[in-house]
């Protein structure tokens, strides 16, 4: 079944699968590209006002900062690279919020001795936006935490260095910002929840909690493309289990699902560590070795075709015990072959196996 989405998974990214780390990443890389070009264009369209309320001494020295700060925001805007990336997108956010943090400051040593009313009011709200915009990201609770920190941070430091920290005004900024991050917070695990239960659904097989077949062939697809030759081995496991439609005709559809969910139990216990794993389609399973050669996927094959003969599946309506076995094709990926023509051989060697017998692992040639 697939897992609920709990707690730990809105606390830290400490359980998310890579992929899931990947779709996330690059979800947050669109958004925070958006809000760049629109904040940069904003930041321009704000340079009318300023000349018209700002003494002329004070406005060169703010379109200087609104020009840096509009063409840092571009520049976030066109990094284009590792989009998919969790570390980079999390880079993206932060300077997202670096950078207006720099210009409030900036613009604050510049405006600290004018008035509020009419100049200050479009550069005093910053951090309250920087805040509130937050909540348009997906983000774990650590990292939610960390972030607005990172906003709040700039609000202290350039009060402080106005002398107005302590100040009656300033405590009640403080009082609606923290609001606003708690406000912040709650919304930015609320998206995190239904972007998990979302992607859950999509690529999850909803009977055996395992990847399906299209995010197979995703993962597949990466780890073709993304190593050379010279970086290590790839091997591909493609297993069927033997005669279920015997199985599910003697005993019926539900112990059928009982014998594939015992069956991907089997597989996630005994591949070695790091291997990706997902139903194919029906009574296929796929996974995919990284780092793997021919020889040791085979011996994992042969693992997995073992455990089959030590498992068992109760009958969920009488104590008949059903027995089941898997026959395998193992291929490793040859120089330059394509992710389509590796799995083409492995099905071949799986088409080996069954009609060598049953219950057996073949390696395609």
């Amino acid at each position: 079944m697939i897992r609920r989405v709990s707690p730990q998974d809105l606390i830290s990214t400490a359980r998310h699968s890579q992929d899931f780390r990947n779709s996330r990443a690059e979800y947050i890389s669109i958004r925070i590209r958006i809000l760049a070009y629109l904040f940069a264009a904003l930041a321009l369209l704000w340079i009318p006002i300023d000349f018209v309320l700002m003494p002329e001494m004070h406005f060169e020295a703010v379109l200087g900062l609104r020009l840096g700060f509009s063409t840092l925001l571009i520049l976030l805007g066109t990094w284009s690279r590792q989009c998919n990336r969790l570390r980079a997108a999390r880079a993206r956010v932060a300077l997202f919020l670096f950078i207006p943090g720099l210009f409030y400051f900036g613009s604050h040593q510049v405006l600290g001795g004018l008035p509020s009313n009419g100049v200050l009011i479009g550069y005093s709200f910053l951090p309250f936006l920087m805040v509130a915009l937050l909540a348009v990201v997906p983000l774990t609770l650590l990292e939610g935490i960390f972030l607005i920190t990172l906003s709040i941070s700039f609000f202290i430091v350039t009060n402080w260095r106005a002398g107005s920290l302590f100040t009656l005004a300033t405590m009640s900024d403080f009082w609606l910002l923290s609001l606003l991050a708690l406000i912040a917070l709650w919304v930015e695990m609320t998206q995190l929840h239904m972007l998990m239960r979302l992607y859950r659904e999509a690529t999850r097989d909803a009977l055996t909690g395992l990847v399906n077949r299209r995010v197979l062939y995703t993962w597949l697809d990466q780890e073709v493309n993304n190593r050379t030759d010279k970086e290590g081995h790839i091997s591909v496991l493609l297993f069927d289990l033997d005669l279920f439609k015997r199985i599910n005709d003697t005993y019926g559809h539900l112990a059928g699902d009982a014998v594939l969910q015992t069956f991907a139990r089997v597989l996630q216990t005994v591949l070695p560590p790091g291997s990706l794993v997902g139903r194919y389609g029906g009574e296929e399973f796929l996974a995919i070795l990284p780092s793997t050669d021919r020889e040791a996927a085979r011996q994992a094959a042969e693992s997995v075709r073992e455990a089959c003969h030590g498992a068992s599946v109760r009958h969920p309506d009488n104590d008949d015990v059903i027995h089941f076995t898997t026959s395998t094709g193992v291929a490793e990926r040859r120089v330059d072959e394509t992710a389509g023509t590796l799995l083409g051989r492995v099905d071949q060697g799986l088409y080996e196996a069954k009609e060598s017998g049953r219950d057996l692992v073949a390696v395609a040639k």
